[in-house]
């Protein structure tokens, strides 16, 4: 077929037949093949030095998330038309050929996920257009090449997870159109340039985190876009600059696990858009500033081991904060569990003599309470009526309860479950409550309670629905939460006037967006990993904003460490049939990878609205095979029908923007939980697809280690950046 121009098969389950990669051997003869994707295709062997007498004409080459090993061949470079080259996740091995540095029309290389060793070509410094550059996840070592400066047009390098030395390159600081660095995880040593700091259209994120970094850092007030700065498990000292105040986009910062002093610079503050900063583990001085507080959009604070002083104050941010997140600051004080009391009646300094008596009073107090409070907690927990929880929860009675509910008539009743009954109320302050009240006589109920209490009472997130309270006595148990007000997401889903759509496109992608937010929470930044085993709509719950919570852990598995509480499936079958990982279903462990199953089972049905129970998947065919026959040119035709029909203009956008959600819910239910992605790619993705569908792009909201969804789902489009400005790619 010599006419033939583009050849799209990727994501099918075809094998190669041979180590030498034959679908190549043929597609030689196609003197006018444009474009070539044969990603996800389960290709094995090696690729031959045939691959350089393709034709001249290809300008798209994706071999990426195959299986094929061997090292890339020079004859490569014989391909002077390649505009874009996507060999990540493989099994490639041996050194980057230096032919790819010389390729003339290079706009993308991704080698990311390899078994690449060596130095980076200094012959990239020739590729002049070359603006995504991402060998990440690979065994590279030595310096980062100074040529890498020499690239005009460079928006995208991504070094992260090698074995790269030496210092990092001043020429970078060259390279004016550099949006995103990551060079994380690597062995770089002494300070970070001026002239990389001073970069000034790095919009998105600058990590150069777990390195061996020295020396303060400088002005990075020229960096006036950026939204994520993660500079956190180095050797840097001195003081933070006040200028970091000049970003005024930053809605991510972490310095943590270095060597920093002085005094928290005031003009922090000043960052409005802040929703996470970590300054833990240095050797910070002063008082917390009290203008913290006032941080509107500041979701999570760290600041646990410094030499801090003062009052830890108990407004904004600090209303929902950890006390381990100022733990490590003996000079700490305030109405916090394992704190002192201030006392604000003298405010002499004390002499040195003076001080370190101070320290060893409260060091030896703060163990006595500790001790205190372990035996005055067990004490309550099998004798009080009242709460046991240890994360300052107000205390309500039983009487309380009783009053709340009306005496826990049915006329409060919300539902009845297997683990007991569930019941509204409003407490005297004016508080909604719902009390779970649990059957005593069930030992489920008993390891469902506290399951749920050790889970709910350790998180601090807006998607994650918090516990209020518990009430246990010898002949009494239940559980406090919020009454959110929506209801299930079930209920709007599959709600009686269903004729009605009760949920938009823009909708279901928000909720989307807010689940995948809080399960990223769980399972990477909570303060302990909670597997919550047991994700479906009738979990998600819809407050007055519309705001999704994630709710009913009593299923879940909290993981302290590298020991969980439950490690083997077989304990209890986790979940509810069809949205159970299939690996539960053989004695599979329990891990996130599981609640990722879940999720996309959940994705596809918020789309479809078709449970996986339906009665019409029978003989084999599921909800995730039912969609993958009618994908993906048919895909109009298993979408609820009243999304389609809300948006009778742009029709072609909307398809494509459920076309690409339907393959994130596809990914995230593969069969081996190792090919599913986590939850940080799936926020990534969702991310750049919610930027694209209602034109405002945004980046993932806490980057903490920035690994992009690259090169794991279709195509070149996919292993890109989403809908970059000046994108040359067109393949969705």
């Amino acid at each position: 077929m010599q006419q033939l121009r583009r050849l799209r098969l990727w994501g099918n389950q075809f094998v190669s037949g041979s180590s030498d990669l034959p679908i190549l051997r043929a597609l030689t003869n196609c003197s006018s093949l444009e474009i070539l994707e044969l990603g996800f295709y389960h290709l094995t062997g090696v690729l031959p030095t045939l691959v350089g007498h393709l034709s001249n004409s290809l300008s798209i080459l994706a071999l990426n998330s195959n299986e094929i090993g061997g090292s890339i061949p020079n004859e490569i470079g014989n391909l002077t038309n390649l505009r874009d080259l996507a060999l990540s996740v493989n099994r490639f091995n041996g050194t980057i050929p230096s032919a790819l540095g010389k390729l003339p029309n290079l706009e993308r290389l991704y080698l990311k996920s390899n078994n690449l060793q060596g130095r980076i070509p200094k012959s990239f410094g020739q590729s002049k257009r070359l603006g995504y550059l991402t060998p990440s996840k690979n065994m590279l070592s030595g310096q980062i090449p100074d040529s890498l400066g020499e690239l005009p047009q460079l928006r995208e390098l991504f070094l992260y997870r090698n074995q790269l030395s030496g210092k990092m390159p001043a020429s970078l600081g060259k390279c004016k159109t550099l949006e995103r660095v990551a060079f994380s995880h690597n062995k770089l040593i002494t300070d970070i340039p001026p002239e990389v700091v001073g970069l000034q259209n790095i919009k998105f994120f600058f990590n150069v985190s777990n390195n061996f970094l020295q020396g303060s850092i400088l002005e990075m007030s020229k960096m006036v876009m950026v939204l994520a700065i993660d500079l956190s498990q180095n050797n840097l000292s001195g003081v933070i600059p006040s200028a970091l105040a000049s970003c005024k986009c930053l809605e991510y910062l972490t310095l943590s696990s270095n060597a920093f002093e002085g005094p928290i610079p005031a003009s922090l503050a000043d960052l409005q858009n802040l929703q996470y900063m970590d300054l833990s583990r240095n050797n910070l001085s002063g008082m917390i500033l009290v203008t913290f507080k006032k941080m509107k959009m500041l979701r999570h604070l760290n600041l646990s081991s410094n030499k801090l002083t003062g009052e830890v104050p108990k407004e904004g941010a600090f209303a929902t904060l950890d006390v381990s997140e100022v733990m490590g600051n003996l000079g700490l004080c305030g109405g916090w569990i394992n704190l002192p009391p201030c006392s604000h009646s003298n405010h002499k300094q004390p002499s040195v003599s003076k001080k370190v008596i101070i320290l060893v009073i409260v060091g030896i107090a703060i163990l006595i309470m500790s001790l205190l409070l372990v035996v005055f907690s067990y004490i309550l927990c099998r004798h009080s009526s009242t709460p046991a929880l240890n994360v300052r929860p107000p205390k309500i009675s039983y009487e309380e309860l009783v009053d709340a509910t009306g005496g826990f008539s049915d006329e409060n009743l919300l539902g009845i479950g297997s683990f007991g009954s569930v019941y509204k109320g409003i407490l005297n302050n004016g508080t909604n409550i719902v009390v779970k009240v649990l059957k005593l006589q069930d030992q489920h109920a008993h390891q469902s309670s506290s399951r749920e209490c050790n889970a709910l009472k350790r998180v601090r997130h807006r998607n994650v629905i918090k516990i209020i309270s518990a009430c246990s006595n010898l002949d009494f148990k239940a559980l406090i939460l919020p009454f959110i007000s929506n209801g299930s997401l079930e209920r709007w889903l599959y709600h009686p006037d269903g004729g009605r759509c009760r949920l938009n496109l823009s909708d279901r992608i928000r909720i989307a967006m807010e689940i995948a937010e809080g399960m990223k929470y769980l399972h990477h930044y909570c303060f302990v990993q909670v597997i919550h085993c047991d994700l479906k709509p009738n979990n998600v719950l819809l407050g007055d904003d519309m705001t999704s919570y994630i709710a009913d852990f009593g299923l879940s598995n909290i993981i302290f460490g590298n020991s969980m509480d439950s490690l083997i499936s077989t304990d209890a079958l986790k979940g509810f049939v069809g949205y159970i990982a299939p690996e539960y279903g053989i004695g599979g462990k329990l891990t996130t990878k599981g609640d990722v199953y879940s999720y996309g089972i959940l994705i596809l049905e918020l789309l479809t609205r078709r449970r996986p129970t339906d009665d019409m998947f029978t003989k084999g065919i599921n909800l995730q095979k039912w969609i993958e026959m009618h994908s993906p040119n048919r895909i109009s035709d298993v979408v609820d029908n009243c999304l389609l029909n809300a948006h009778e203009s742009g029709t072609s956008m909307v398809i494509e923007c459920l076309t690409q959600f339907i393959h994130i819910g596809l990914f995230c239910t593969r069969e081996s939980p190792q090919e599913r992605p986590d939850m940080t790619e799936i926020v990534d993705r969702l991310n750049t697809i919610r930027g694209a569908f209602l034109g405002t792009p945004k980046t993932p909201q806490l980057p903490i280690d920035i690994s992009p969804f690259l090169d794991n789902t279709r195509g070149i489009n996919m292993a890109g950046s989403g809908n970059d400005e000046g994108s040359s790619t067109s393949t969705s």
